[in-house]
């Protein structure tokens, strides 16, 4: 029996130690005051990642363990990325990890967000107890805007352009929206 039990102890370190052994970097990455609706399994806001080589903005699809992303607040972050051994079938290959944040500057008061084309799908505006979504994302509706509208309009396939401005505090007010190409 108690060369069972070492034997299993032995084979549970070493299966664990080549999953989690030296599988992981260090990498600094800016991430922008806003996300981006992208489509995954299904279409939800992701992260705004700037490439520091190229300066151009990409999709960064993964979550971020240990980082509370607050809308309206850039962000230059370092971050443990692992390699998992085994991802799941619908997941990254690997896991991201807050080391330390090196920077997070908030935007001015009345900075826009422009979105253009955005599909309406059954969740892409959705409104509980009394408050919005865009994407799972809470925003105040400015008064002139038809928010009602864009909750009835959900599912159509058609596509809008919206304008949302920072309010301050991680939130958001849509400002306008327009049926695309009008």
């Amino acid at each position: 029996m108690y060369k069972r039990i070492v034997l299993l102890l032995v084979v549970y370190f070493f299966t664990t130690s080549c999953v989690f052994s030296k599988n992981s970097e260090t990498k600094v990455i800016e991430f922008l005051s806003y996300k981006k609706p992208c489509f995954s399994l299904f279409q939800r806001l992701c992260y705004v990642a700037r490439n520091t080589d190229s300066g151009a903005n990409e999709f960064f699809y993964n979550s971020i363990d240990r980082f509370d992303f607050v809308w309206g607040h850039n962000y230059k972050l370092s971050l443990k990325i692992t390699t998992v051994g085994t991802p799941p079938a619908d997941g990254s290959r690997h896991k991201y990890e807050l080391e330390k944040m090196i920077v997070d500057i908030e935007d001015s008061l009345g900075t826009k967000y422009e979105y253009k084309r955005v599909k309406l799908l059954p969740n892409t505006f959705t409104k509980e107890s009394g408050s919005y979504y865009f994407l799972a994302q809470p925003f105040e509706c400015h008064v002139d805007i038809d928010c009602e509208k864009l909750i009835n309009l959900n599912n159509s396939g058609s596509s809008i352009d919206l304008s949302f401005e920072y309010a301050g505090d991680g939130k958001i007010a849509l400002v306008e929206w327009s049926q695309a190409g009008r």
